[in-house]
């Protein structure tokens, strides 16, 4: 066998419960690194193409191979570890020189490595201390958050300096990062007094670029459900994996933060999509952003208050909720 082969077939989870203990978190196995350790800085998944695995703190943003988890634990070389696994190894032939067509610029200038390594320290560093502050845990407990979720999302909690305020302000740490493992922005919801007044409820860090939040918890279901806030997409993947429902869910964030052309691209993976948001003008103009057949749907209003996902998850509604919205009784916008 090759390397490739050995990288798409190895069963890089049984491996690594032999050296430290793994929990499950959605399509995720996360726990002590066997290398660095700490909490739950190891997470491995399984990708298109094998099991992956990476270290929030003694590697890159990458996601690394069965290969070089050997490499890596038995301080081999890559030949090493290749023939561990089962594989051949031999020299490749020289690519053949071929012509490329010149690429496009992106659209979106994502934050450079720098950013991202000095990002991805603060989000280590605020996983682990969301495991001892009881303030931030009882806040997002009162959302009805539950803690596997909080590791799914990555969240975390910071003492973070408001430039509207002028103060260092507690606040739950909210990433936004993609399937490899990029951060695209870094948004902070403050949990203090303060934070009663709307206007003072979020920041972000420097250098965001909010995208799409969620991208990492794709689980190829039929339905798209795109929504406001990065907890309402939360609360809807929370309740997918209890309950067993076809849906994933990524939050646009506002309206301006809303790029159309990854939204298009995004939806034209699934069968059905839906647009979830508290105002049925977003939700309509976000819905035909995306050229295709979708619905918009927007958050039943029980005397005066409007129940998005989040608030339907905390009352107990959220799950028959969605249920109904899959039958397509959800009271869609036309």
């Amino acid at each position: 066998m090759n390397a490739k082969d050995i990288n798409q077939s190895y069963d890089l989870l049984m491996l690594a419960q032999g050296d430290t203990n793994l929990k499950a978190a959605g399509h995720y196995f996360i726990g002590a690194c066997p290398f660095c350790g700490g909490t739950d800085r190891f997470n491995l998944t399984q990708k298109a193409d094998g099991w992956r695995w990476l270290c929030r703190n003694c590697t890159d943003t990458k996601y690394k191979s069965p290969i070089d988890y050997v490499m890596r634990r038995d301080g081999l070389n890559f030949k090493q570890a290749l023939e561990i696994l089962g594989g051949i190894y031999s020299t490749p032939a020289p690519a053949p020189h071929a012509k490329f067509p010149k690429p496009e610029a992106p659209s979106i200038v994502l934050p450079d490595s720098t950013w991202q390594a000095q990002h991805w320290h603060e989000v280590t560093q605020a996983c682990e201390a969301l495991t001892t502050n009881k303030s931030a845990r009882a806040y997002l407990e009162l959302r009805s958050l539950n803690p596997s979720t909080w590791n799914m999302y990555l969240l975390g909690f910071v003492m973070v300096f408001d430039p509207k305020t002028q103060i260092k302000r507690a606040a739950i740490s909210i990433p936004w990062y993609d399937s490899d493992e990029t951060i695209t922005a870094i948004k902070y919801r403050f949990i203090d007094d303060l934070a009663k007044d709307k206007s003072y409820r979020y920041t972000m860090a420097k250098g965001s670029k909010q995208i799409l939040f969620g991208m990492h918890i794709t689980s190829g279901n039929e339905m798209l459900i795109l929504t406001e806030g990065e907890f309402n997409a939360a609360s809807i993947t929370q309740i997918t994996a209890h309950e067993s429902l076809n849906i994933d869910a990524f939050s646009f964030g506002s309206e301006t933060a809303t790029h159309a052309d990854i939204l298009r691209t995004v939806a034209n993976d699934y069968q059905r999509v839906i647009v979830w948001a508290d105002n049925p003008d977003h939700a309509n103009a976000i819905r035909l952003s995306l050229n295709r057949s979708a619905d918009a749907l927007c958050s039943p209003e029980i005397d005066g208050v409007k129940y998005d996902a989040n608030t339907l998850l905390q009352k107990g509604y959220l799950a028959r909720f969605l249920q109904e919205t899959i039958k397509g009784s959800g009271s869609p916008i036309k």
